[in-house]
Formats: C-alpha cells, structure tokens, sequence
C-alpha cells in the first residue's frame, strides 16, 4: 500500500447492527407470499450482506419474476416505513470514526441508494462520508468489484491508497477485486470461518481495532 487517504466500510454487520430491522421487514414481506413458517431473525441474519432475492433463494424460497417483484417491493416499502428503528451502531463505531476523521470515508452496501442514504441520515452519520455508494441499476453487487471502483472514482482514490472494511466474504473479495487493502470484523454476520476462507489482508475483532491498524499501515 502506498499512502493510505481512504478507507470504505460496508454498512450493515460493519457499522450498524440493522438484523433486527431488516428481519421484520423481510419476514413481512414473505409473508405476502407464503402461509408457512417464517425463517427467523438469526437465520435471515446469516445472509445479510446478499441481494434480496439470492437471501430469499438460500433460505429455500423459490419465487417466479412476478413473485420476486412483489417480494422486492413489499420488502423495501415496509424497510422504509419503518427506518432504522431497531438498528444500532456497534460499540466503537463514533470514536474510531472521529479518530480517524482525517481520511476520506466512503460507504459501499448492497442496500438500495435510498435506504442506505435515510439509514445513515436517521442515525445522524452522514456527516462522516464523502460518499456513500448502494446499489444502483448498472452497477453489480459485491463480490464483484464495480462498486468499490464506482466509489473510488467518486472519491478520486487510487486502489492502493485505500482500504475495505467489511463483514463478509463479498466485503473482501470485491475490495480484494478491486486491488485493495482489506480488513474483515468478525463481530458482524459472516461467520469466521467464511471470512478467513475470502483471504484478508487484516482481521479485527473490534471497530476500535481499527485505529491501530491504521496507524500500522501508516507507518508501513
């Protein structure tokens, strides 16, 4: 790594905790398709980080197109009704965010544009980024890279000055796609053993870890 300016976070599992949020309205809008049991909330936490509709197949639903529009938007119309009511950010998150305030910060999520924008707002953290990058139609979701490279461009960052933060294996291997650093937490909703199979480059257990690894790639 040359010098570090930028670092890009993924949202969910890495800044906030949303599972609970993101549960409720995902099991509501199951619910518009299917009298069965619902997964529960750990079960829906575990593929928090995939699209919508590749969590909804990986928890056994297989819906038509039609059905899938429904899921979608019943889905993201209650997400939005409801905001961030229950999502919380993970201990250390303001701090290590002020400590480190002198790099650019950028959000790259699998989130719609408009959901991570009115999440960050209601939790009053939009000040912190210079960008924030969800899904938009044209770009594909991590793993692959063109959302890291999408907030890049918008950042005016080379690959080797920044670095990824993520919780899950599409959090490392889109960064690693890209050429970044990359540093997985293993407090968020990839398992340990997922997350160290992706490769990183740095592992942390903590947010707060992340000043000193800062510091550490500063140095060199």
């Amino acid at each position: 790594m040359t010098t570090l300016t930028t670092i890009l976070y993924d949202l969910d599992g890495t800044l906030i905790d949303s599972r609970r949020d993101i549960a409720m309205a995902f099991q509501y809008a199951l619910r518009r398709l299917t009298a069965d049991a619902l997964p529960g909330e750990d079960a829906i936490a575990q593929h928090i980080g995939k699209p919508l509709a590749q969590m909804a197949r990986e928890l056994g639903y297989h819906f038509t197109p039609a059905q899938e529009t429904l899921f979608l938007e019943t889905y993201r119309a209650r997400y939005a009704a409801s905001g961030a009511h229950h999502t919380h950010l993970y201990p250390g998150v303001l701090t290590t965010l002020h400590a480190l305030s002198a790099l650019a910060f950028g959000i790259v999520t699998t989130k719609a544009q408009d959901q991570a924008e009115t999440v960050l707002r209601d939790l009053q953290m939009t000040s912190f980024f210079q960008h924030i990058q969800g899904g938009v139609p044209g770009l594909r979701l991590k793993p692959a890279p063109d959302m890291v490279i999408a907030a890049l461009t918008a950042l005016r960052c080379l690959p080797q000055q920044a670095l990824m933060v993520g919780d899950t294996t599409a959090d490392i291997l889109a960064g690693k796609a890209a050429g970044l650093t990359t540093c997985a937490v293993t407090y968020g909703f990839g398992t340990p053993e997922e997350l160290q199979a992706s490769q990183p480059d740095y592992v942390i257990d903590t947010f707060s870890e992340l000043v000193a690894l800062v510091a550490d790639l500063e140095r060199g």
